[in-house]
């Protein structure tokens, strides 16, 4: 039932030993900020303004998603499962567009590791929200400054009753820091996490750390779509629990290793040199309340990552070597919540020895 029995040091044999040789197991990624439904036509409209883009609600991405059908969306968020999977990537934490009727799209079909933020559409947003909250695991929200006072203040009472997450982007652009959207999000409600803060200065960035509210970063978004990055130095500084989060399919590839070794390089020339930091924020899935650490009487979550043809094996700071080679082309074994996820074609027979064992527990 995967479910993990016991751990332990040491060498083993019999049949129901699974050998991972050249290997290096570790958690899974964690995707902590996407929106999939976009993936529906990538790269369309890439020589537009951020707002032109992506902006709600009349943007290309909104049109697009007005004329797609529903069968078209269900195959779009199958088919960015399996090429997440298939980069090692075991965690994916979605805003879905569309309100309600999109949350339907896949309810009762996702796994326990992928997470569906709703963004409420209609006039009654709270009102919206509760119905939504059935089929979702928490509330996304594009900007705070969308919304009056009164409204965010009530949001964030529903939904700390009904126990559920609220993200939001904020600061991605300077026009959004310069309206104040952190302190006026603050006054209304407490999210459990925000997402970008490019253009966040020092005492922002203490008031998360104070509040204990972690920050998403999106690297190659920001590069993509605003051109401009998060003061990363005084992210690491500071002390703030991040995570890390692709952000929008259609033009960002869901392939979080390259945003380890974009983030791992940006520190090092900024005299930051720590490359388990940056594991650790590849993996920290626990910011949305996911346990992906190996432990007796847990579920299986793993990840199998190969060290020859990576390279990994031959290098001396094995966190460095992750972080900077570790990569799609390395990943054999992903396993999510006792589940056989992906499997590349090296390792078939491996992963039909461990179904089979799986199938007698």
């Amino acid at each position: 039932d995967g479910v993990v029995e016991g751990i332990s040091k040491g060498k083993a044999s019999g049949d129901n030993v699974i050998n991972f040789s050249n290997t290096l197991v570790m958690p899974p990624l964690a995707n902590l900020h996407t929106h999939v439904l976009d993936y529906v036509y990538p790269e369309i409209g890439w020589d537009l303004d951020i707002d032109s883009l992506v902006g709600e609600p009349y943007s290309v991405k909104y049109l697009m998603l007005s004329r797609t059908s529903r069968d078209t969306l269900k195959e779009v968020i199958n088919r960015f499962l399996r090429h997440s999977w298939s980069y090692g990537v075991g965690v994916i934490v979605e805003f879905r567009e569309g309100g309600l009727t999109n949350t339907l799209l896949d309810y009762g079909l996702r796994p326990k590791t992928h997470l569906v933020f709703g963004m409420p559409v209609g006039g009654d947003v709270v009102n919206e929200v509760r119905i939504m909250s059935r089929y979702v695991d928490g509330v996304g929200i594009s900007s705070p400054l969308y919304f009056s006072y009164e409204v965010l203040k009530d949001l964030g009472s529903v939904v700390s009753g009904l126990g559920l997450q609220v993200h939001t982007h904020i600061s991605e652009v300077e026009e959004t820091y310069v309206e104040g959207d952190l302190n006026y999000l603050i006054k209304c409600l407490r999210p459990n996490a925000v997402v970008h803060g490019v253009f966040l200065r020092r005492p922002e960035l203490e008031l998360l750390k104070e509040l204990g509210i972690p920050l998403i970063l999106c690297l190659r978004s920001n590069q993509w779509f605003v051109g401009r990055l998060p003061d990363l130095k005084l992210i690491y500084e500071v002390g703030l629990e991040v995570g890390l989060g692709t952000d929008n399919a259609s033009w960002v590839k869901g392939d979080l290793w390259r945003d380890l070794d974009l983030l791992t390089s940006l520190l090092r020339v900024r005299g930051v040199l720590n490359p388990k930091w940056v594991l650790r924020v590849a993996t920290n899935s626990s910011v949305v309340g996911i346990d992906t650490k190996l432990r007796e009487g847990g579920k299986l979550n793993l990840l199998v990552l190969n060290i020859e043809n990576t390279s990994i094996k031959y290098a001396r700071d094995k966190y460095l070597a992750v972080v900077k080679r570790g990569g799609p082309e390395g990943v054999e074994v992903l396993i999510t919540d006792g589940v056989i996820r992906y499997c590349s074609d090296r390792y078939e027979a491996v992963c039909d020895n461990l179904r089979n064992f799986l199938s007698r527990r």
